[in-house]
């Protein structure tokens, strides 16, 4: 699972500025000259009570495996801004991470109940429901996403894993078949041609 990445850039440039640091050099100067973490710390110190920077510590937190820390992190700021959609996603990521599916999914159904239209959110819960063998549950969620985002065909691919692991190859085969042709470059191609190999092995015996 992915961790929520929107605004990320955006906010960089602007921390920059509020601390008194993009003032003689350009903001991606000064981005190599400072780590993430320590910009938001600095935020953070300008400002306690800044949401969006205890996520972007969050975030780099759990990009570098720090899930304790990262779980602090998003939980000041669900504290501070508790109807913000991502953070909710953001913990939940990392709860899922952890293989604390029950948590993860509590998250990312807070979050879609804030925002329904969240289809990152709706990512991650398929993930959750899929790990959790919970996959009528995970197509359903799936299927959301894809009438939100029908041009993402990761979530396809997703959707055919859940008929793979159903033992309904050919609904598995055609969702494989749809990511190949219209998304050769995306990463899960090599799985889907893979998988669809296996689907022909199984019919011929």
């Amino acid at each position: 699972m992915k961790l929520y990445h929107l605004l990320y850039v955006f906010f960089f440039s602007s921390i920059l500025l509020l601390s008194g640091c993009g003032r003689e050099s350009t903001d991606s100067e000064q981005i190599d000259q400072e780590s993430a973490i320590e910009v938001y710390k600095r935020a953070i110190k300008i400002n306690p009570n800044n949401d969006t920077a205890y996520n972007g510590l969050g975030i780099e937190y759990g990009s570098k495996g720090d899930n304790m820390l990262a779980i602090q992190m998003f939980k000041k700021a669900i504290e501070l801004k508790p109807d913000e959609p991502s953070y909710h996603d953001n913990i939940g990521v990392v709860y899922g991470n952890m293989g604390e599916l029950d948590l993860a999914i509590s998250h990312h159904l807070q979050a879609l109940e804030l925002n329904p239209m969240k289809v990152n959110a709706l990512n991650n819960l398929g993930i959750c429901y899929r790990d959790k063998g919970m996959l009528d549950k995970a197509i359903e969620t799936w299927e959301k996403a894809i009438k939100l985002s029908p041009e993402n065909q990761l979530f396809n691919y997703y959707l055919g894993l859940c008929y793979y692991d159903k033992g309904e190859y050919e609904n598995a085969r055609s969702l494989f078949m749809q990511v190949i042709e219209k998304d050769p470059k995306n990463p899960a191609v090599r799985n889907a041609k893979e998988l669809i190999e296996k689907i022909n092995l199984m019919s011929v015996e």
